[in-house]
């Protein structure tokens, strides 16, 4: 069918997701794949082995979710349709529970090979002839080869309706192998060994399904940080329910040691709350009125009282699991390779097997010795075929690794994403909220007239008292710190753009700038006086025309600016860069203080854009690690954008390739060393799966492998490369 009269088939375009249980390796997706994408009415296949999810674009006139169901189960396979709107959690409770068809022929197989080697091994008055590799080992008697067929038969129940799907299609996949290999041991008369290939490769199957379903249920134990159920203030009293059933505007009460139920606000009560579940910080942080809480989190020693903002579908924990289950799909560079790799390598293994059988006969001189010989190496070869070790690893690793990274406040927008970071040369880094906190505090109180410090942090706090300004935060701040009383104003009026006025304890002063300070008389020597050393910020105290006090802020550094620093130094990070739109002194100093290589000052975003474009042109890969909102162009410019402090912000969450959920600048170089370590495990992966495959093509030439040894070496590789990818889901930050 041409391109062109299969776009007109797909104009009544629709789109089904579909849970697919035996979905379990790569090898299902390509039975898959050809089994349903060169027909009539078939749009886009999107596969998720490690979810077990085939989504289906398709012509509505043409095809429904149901008889999609009944063609995937024409390929061997069961299929269930998911609903659009569910999360992930719904998703994994709807879908069909893992099947246990494969355990129980497991056993049943197992049983009859077990009976069958007592037996022949009985015969023989030694077990330890049936693991020779001498050719007249294997003798065998009627009653042994009749159990031995019953294994094979029992075995064969899952391999063979596939084998003849694949064979019905001309497609030579893992299942058609293996047919092939046992029906070639059974003519040759070694009936042991086509026993044992089925039920290693059974087991294979098992074991590779139960350690992806362990890497499944890592990405939605995520979801089961939020509780169910949620304590609801009524009319009647307080009622529980389930969270799904909260509106948005109620009251929740929280006690003592629970988990957040949902996103809200507090309005009553303090307490210190446990964000680790989001943000990965191991500090719980004090919440009071007014402040965030969100679904997941671990409340503290005190009670608490919340509005929920929002519905269980549209927490900020519901968006980070579904924003991780969206970034499985990207895939990473790598695995794109291997599948190419794969699609190319199963085909040559063929051809080189069937080159095994019919050449050196050929050469040698047929006769059924030397036929008989290299058919049985042709069909060891056909079993060191399955690329399924070699496919599977690259997912599960990638996998491992961004759910580690969620777990530990750290949300990675897909494989490729990751890897790229691991290349990572050059940093450029924002200083606002990045480097420092963001938040200015009062350093020091200076008194110029005949004042006190307490009045003349009462007189600032009583203007202040009622603002939600920065400024006005880090006054009070201050004043509660040093237990400082705060004064009582009346009549306070904002002076626009230079301060505030007004009347506190009976005195009529103005809080302000150099600019209001000018304006109301005060003298220019005693301004410049007073002035702040770089870095330093200040807002002067007067009354009338009198300066009373002048108020130093600084915008703090981050405690761990300076280690995270050095950290990336040495990661092999060639470039530092600190590129900010603030002044001149106080980007210096903050360079010096944390150990950058370079910096520039009172940088506008397009500044900060042509930085990035020159760093990478220079060093390669670039990451520009900013707050996510006004560092958005430079975020997007970089090679890898890294949004900090990205709890707060949809707009960071949404936009960023990495986001940070805490404020912690030094995720910035963990985060690096664990894409480098995931990578380097992946690279592992495939160098393993691939020298195992070489060292047996070799083994087989030479004539010291059989079928039960190649697949057994094939079973071992597969789960050594993905417990060796599992290990990731272990990391942490500290």
């Amino acid at each position: 069918m041409s391109r062109e009269s299969r776009q007109e088939t797909l104009d009544n375009q629709s789109q089904v997701s579909l849970q697919i249980k035996e979905l379990d390796c790569a090898e299902e997706a390509r039975i898959l794949k050809e089994g349903l994408a060169s027909q009539s009415g078939i749009g886009q296949l999107d596969f998720d082995v490690i979810r077990g999810r085939m989504d289906v674009q398709y012509d509505s006139e043409q095809w429904s979710p149901g008889r999609l169901i009944e063609a995937v189960q024409t390929l061997g396979m069961t299929a269930s349709t998911i609903a659009d709107d569910a999360s992930p959690s719904e998703e994994e409770s709807e879908s069909t529970p893992p099947s246990r068809d494969r355990e129980r022929i497991l056993i049943r197989s197992g049983v009859f090979l077990l009976v069958a080697v007592t037996v022949q091994a009985w015969e023989m008055d030694s077990i330890t002839k049936l693991f020779s590799l001498e050719e007249d080992s294997h003798s065998v008697s009627i009653v042994a080869s009749f159990l031995y067929l019953i294994s094979i038969g029992l075995g064969m129940r899952a391999i063979l309706p596939k084998a003849i799907q694949s064979a019905w299609r001309v497609s030579a996949d893992m299942n058609v192998l293996m047919c092939v290999a046992v029906a070639g041991a059974v003519l040759l008369g070694d009936f042991f060994e086509g026993a044992m290939v089925t039920f290693l490769f059974t087991l294979s199957e098992v074991l590779e399904q139960q350690s992806v379903s362990r890497a499944r249920r890592s990405i939605h134990s995520l979801m089961s940080l939020a509780p169910d159920l949620a304590r609801v203030r009524t009319d009647s009293g307080v009622d529980e329910v389930s969270t799904d059933e909260v509106q948005d505007g109620q009251i929740c009460l929280v006690r003592p040691g629970e988990r957040i139920p949902l996103d809200g606000t507090i309005t009553e009560g303090i307490s210190a709350v446990d964000q680790a579940p989001i943000t990965g910080e191991s500090v719980p942080i004090e919440k009071q009125p007014g402040d965030p809480l969100y679904a997941g989190t671990i409340n503290g020693s005190g009670s608490l009282e919340f509005r929920v903002e929002g519905t269980s579908g549209s927490t900020l924990l519901t968006r980070i699991v579904r924003l991780i289950d969206q970034a499985y799909r990207r895939r990473a560079p790598s695995e794109q390779w291997v599948d190419q790799f794969a699609r190319y390598y199963t085909p040559a293994m063929m051809m080189l097997s069937a080159a095994v059988m019919l050449l050196p006969p050929t050469f040698e001189g047929w006769s059924v010795e030397s036929a008989g010989t290299w058919f049985y190496n042709g069909l060891v070869l056909l079993v060191i075929a399955c690329p399924c070790a070699l496919v599977i690893s690259t997912p599960v690793s990638i996998v491992s690794a961004l759910t580690a990274a969620a777990r530990n406040g750290v949300l990675v927008k897909g494989g490729l994403s990751l890897e790229t970071l691991a290349g990572v040369k050059a940093i450029v880094l924002d200083k606002t909220g990045t480097l420092t906190t963001g938040m200015p505090s009062v350093t020091s109180v200076r008194c110029v007239a005949d004042i006190t410090h307490q009045e003349a942090v009462a007189l600032a706090t009583g203007l202040q008292q009622h603002s939600t300004h920065p400024i006005a935060t880090a006054i009070l701040t201050h004043a509660e710190q040093h237990h400082d009383p705060n004064g009582n104003s009346v009549q306070v009026e904002e002076i626009a753009g230079r301060g505030i006025e007004g009347e506190v304890d009976g005195r009529k002063v103005w809080l302000g700038s150099v600019r209001l300070a000018t304006e109301r008389g005060v003298e220019e020597s005693l301004l410049e006086e007073v002035s702040p050393d770089p870095g330093t910020n200040l807002v002067l105290l007067g009354e009338g025309s009198q300066l009373l006090a002048v108020l130093y802020l600084q915008d703090q550094l981050r405690e761990q600016a300076a280690g995270a620093v050095k950290s990336m130094h040495q990661l092999g990070v060639q470039q530092i860069e600190l590129i900010s739109g603030d002044r001149t002194d106080v980007v210096r100093q903050v360079a010096q203080e944390v150990g950058l290589d370079d910096w520039h000052a009172e940088q506008l975003p397009e500044d900060k854009i042509e930085a990035v474009s020159r760093l990478h042109e220079k060093y390669g890969v670039v990451a520009m690690v900013g707050d996510g909102i006004n560092d958005g162009p430079a975020l997007a410019a970089a090679d890898v954008g890294i949004a900090m402090g990205a709890i707060g912000s949809d707009t960071a969450i949404e936009t960023a390739d990495v986001a940070l959920m805490s404020d912690e600048i030094e995720k910035v170089p963990w985060l690096i060393h664990h894409s480098r370590r995931t990578l380097g495990m992946i690279r592992q992966n495939i160098f393993v799966a691939l020298a195992v495959k070489v060292i047996f093509v070799v083994l087989t030439f030479i004539g010291y492998s059989n079928l039960w040894l190649a697949i057994l070496a094939d079973t071992g590789v597969s789960l050594a490369v993905i417990a060796n990818s599992l290990r990731l889901l272990r990391t942490k930050t500290s």
